[in-house]
């Protein structure tokens, strides 16, 4: 039997990449991280750079709401998220930030699994003394209170006889 010490000494069969990619149309370009590695890499043909992150990933089971949580140190991502962010304000943008979360395994031409989800519009991106914190869900801020607006002239059949 394996003991533990020597199966986390054994290096994985399979190379895997943990990426996430956050864009905005305010962005100057997508902001692309990769996960726990120490040098760029080059994935469906765009560049990551490298970031340490703990990623807790979206659920898969029941009807639950996909989450995705990600934490970074500030001192590595910090300074880029706060000039990202402050070009989101400046222009007085609405938009959500679109969060794209994707695990590829071997094959570095396209990910086997991949996440389209944006930052929640309370709490999506937080920063501490120590940590930035980014959540994302599913749910589309811009696609809430989308209801049409009651018109006679539209609505012909709902006037009243």
């Amino acid at each position: 039997m394996v003991t533990a010490a020597e199966f986390w000494a054994q290096k994985r069969r399979r190379a895997r990449f943990d990426t996430v990619v956050f864009d905005h149309p305010e962005f100057d370009a997508p902001f692309r991280l990769v996960a726990n590695v120490f040098a760029a890499v080059t994935l469906g043909g765009d560049s990551y750079t490298p970031a340490p992150m703990q990623i807790s990933p979206p659920s898969q089971d029941g009807d639950a709401q996909p989450r995705l949580t990600l934490t970074f140190p500030r001192a590595v991502v910090g300074r880029q998220f706060k000039q990202q962010l402050r070009l989101i304000e400046a222009a007085g943008s609405r938009d959500p930030i679109e969060v794209t979360y994707a695990i590829w395994l071997e094959d570095t031409d396209a990910p086997k699994v991949t996440w389209n989800l944006y930052a929640a519009d309370r709490g999506g991106v937080r920063f501490n003394a120590e940590a930035v914190q980014v959540v994302a869900q599913l749910d589309n801020p811009m696609n809430r209170f989308g209801q049409p607006i009651y018109d006679p002239a539209v609505f012909t059949g709902l006037q009243s006889t």
